[in-house]
């Protein structure tokens, strides 16, 4: 099998790197494709499309694949693909995926981050700050900040009783809460007027179908 493949695109060029190939023969079979492929479009610029399986480049072999292209100045590498990912990619995925469960009290001055969605039962504080990177489901009592979507999530919610929350946040929209009047089931979320709402839970399964598929599973 070649160490590279070449293969054409709507938008360009694809050039597949053999995961299994010695990275020695991947090198200098992508000079000699390339070499080729200059002598057969003598003119205009190319982007390439950098597929490489199973195999994770590191910054040195990255390094070397570029060097490779800027000897053909026509050619330029827009994009490296591959079909896995590192370690501290997978583990931020799977933070962003998780729910975690949070009791305990979270004391005023205090602020609790979390990647991800909240299941909040414990007690927050007036004053204390609990934010997550995606929803947040109130068991507890709150009466301090409450921010979901704290990385700029639009669809993030806040589920359950935030009558006596200081304040609550979503993305980039704030509000102070004065009224007492919500319950277990009080929804909060951003709607598509990108303006802070409060309906029942019942109702997010249609608007945010993703989020409710999510908690079916969990």
């Amino acid at each position: 099998m070649d160490a590279v493949i070449l293969k054409g695109r709507k938008d360009g060029f694809e050039l597949q790197l053999a995961d299994e190939a010695d990275w020695t023969a991947i090198l200098s079979g992508l000079e000699a494709l390339l070499q080729k492929l200059a002598q057969d479009t003598p003119e205009g610029d190319v982007e390439f499309l950098l597929t490489t399986g199973n195999r994770l480049l590191s910054a040195d072999q990255q390094t070397q694949v570029r060097r490779v292209f800027d000897r053909f100045p026509r050619f330029e590498v827009k994009t490296i693909q591959a079909a896995v990912a590192d370690s501290a990619t997978l583990k931020a995925q799977c933070l962003a995926r998780s729910v975690h469960l949070v009791g305990g009290i979270i004391r005023s001055g205090q602020v609790v981050s979390y990647t991800g969605d909240v299941l909040f039962m414990g007690t927050l504080h007036r004053s204390g700050t609990l934010q997550a990177t995606g929803s947040i489901f109130v068991m507890g009592g709150v009466e301090g900040l409450l921010i979901a979507g704290a990385s700029g999530d639009q669809q993030a919610v806040i589920v359950g009783d935030i009558g006596h929350a200081g304040q609550i946040r979503i993305a980039d929209t704030v509000e102070i809460i004065e009224d007492n009047a919500y319950s277990a089931q009080t929804l909060s979320y951003i709607n598509d007027l990108h303006i802070l709402e409060h309906g029942q839970v019942a109702a997010l399964a249609q608007l945010r179908p993703k989020l409710f598929r999510k908690l079916e599973d969990f």
